[in-house]
């Protein structure tokens, strides 16, 4: 009966958050090569979607490390891989984004579509752990803006 909001959104919280924002869709296999999750985990179906459209991998080839906390660079890239991973504009919009991080285009993406406007002061702190509240505003800003 709570959402908690400012807690820390876990690796298998965000691919759920993901799956339902794309519409639930059916995986076309029920099947994940991570030993760290069950077909009986209730994120498992997100998961099998998530992995199958290269939205994520494992933490390592074996594990998925679905209690990790993400980071905010991993939850705009998760999303950015959702939408397809549209081209970025050039430039940094946020001064502690280096250019050839894994993150840099989804960052980019997200900052020109109006998902997000960092934490302040140019910044967009990628390492921060991200709560569900801004999870869930990234998913709002994308799909209602």
């Amino acid at each position: 009966d709570r959402f908690g909001p400012n807690l820390t959104c876990t690796r298998a919280q965000l691919v759920t958050f993901l799956w339902h924002a794309a519409g639930d869709p059916e995986p076309k296999t029920a099947a994940v090569a991570f030993t760290d999750v069950s077909a009986r985990d209730y994120f498992y179906e997100a998961l099998c979607w998530a992995t199958e459209a290269g939205i994520t991998g494992g933490t390592s080839p074996t594990t998925f490390s679905p209690d990790m906390t993400v980071t905010r660079a991993q939850a705009v890239t998760m999303q950015w891989r959702a939408a397809g991973s549209p081209e970025a504009p050039a430039g940094e919009p946020f001064s502690d984004i280096p250019a050839d991080a894994y993150y840099a285009n989804a960052v980019r993406w997200a900052a020109a579509s109006g998902i997000t406007g960092g934490t302040g002061s140019h910044r967009f702190s990628p390492a921060d752990p991200c709560t569900r509240a801004q999870i869930v505003t990234f998913l709002y800003q994308q799909f209602h803006t």
